[in-house]
């Protein structure tokens, strides 16, 4: 039976870190990462999210006893980032399919433009509803519903939206 802090040890050394280093990864004292690691103390929620994150894990996968063989998400338990001009829903967070991948829902408001961050991954999306123009890397692809793209997300990219825009993404981090 693993608990908690057998766990996060495991990932730790999983990704080949020394105490010293994960413990300035996530973020607080080694002393205070080695207690965990041993039991002796737990840690706060935000150092467990930091744990999560850094491992790339779901916080509940250290808690499980056992991997899942079915899990039924509520709709509360969806991160949504919201903004003026578009909504994403993480379906799926990082380390639930693979610890690199996320699976987010995307709607977006005629006439909006996202521009986002240049991230280190590729990316899949599949255009659901909805017309856009998606500029890569200086080249531009007009979309329509039923097109899928896959790209470097790396390199600069700009959405400008049509009409009003649902799609299904899934990224993968370097």
């Amino acid at each position: 039976m693993k608990n908690l802090a057998q766990k996060i040890r495991e990932e730790r050394k999983a990704l080949g870190l020394t105490i010293e280093q994960f413990a300035k990864l996530v973020g607080t004292s080694n002393s205070m990462l080695q207690r965990v690691e041993t039991a002796t103390k737990s840690p706060s929620v935000s150092l467990l999210m930091e744990i999560s994150n850094i491992c790339r894990k779901p916080i509940d996968y250290f808690f499980n006893e056992e991997p899942i063989g079915f899990r039924k998400f509520d709709p509360k338990e969806q991160k949504i980032i919201y903004s003026d001009d578009f909504d994403v829903t993480i379906l799926c967070p990082y380390g639930l399919i693979s610890r690199d991948a996320i699976v987010s829902h995307f709607k977006g408001k005629q006439g909006a433009v996202v521009i986002p961050q240049n991230q280190s991954g590729y990316c899949w999306v599949y255009i659901i509803k909805g017309t856009c123009i998606f500029e890569h890397d200086g080249v531009s692809h007009d979309l329509q519903e039923g097109d899928s793209i896959y790209y470097d997300s790396e390199k600069p990219h700009v959405l400008k939206i049509l009409t009003h825009l649902e799609s299904i993404r899934i990224t993968m981090r370097r």
